[in-house]
């Protein structure tokens, strides 16, 4: 599976309301989820650093990023 693919079924499973966006509720579950043992605690600093235009939601484009930095 390529990184397009992976982001895409992260964003179809995690996007729980199909808004387009990574809210930060659903985020909490995706860290919970990649990051396992060691991710709610860095949490809110991972989301701020990753919401580039402080919309308070994720895009799949900086889902992108996050997945790039973080999980690859």
């Amino acid at each position: 599976m390529d990184l397009n693919q992976w982001v895409d079924e992260l964003f179809e499973v995690f996007d729980e309301d199909k808004d387009g966006v990574i809210s930060r509720s659903e985020f909490v579950e995706l860290i919970d989820v990649l990051l396992q043992d060691k991710g709610i605690r860095m949490c809110e600093t991972i989301f701020n650093r990753f919401d580039k235009n402080h919309s308070n939601s994720i895009s799949k484009d900086e889902l992108k990023d996050m997945v790039i930095e973080l999980a690859l």
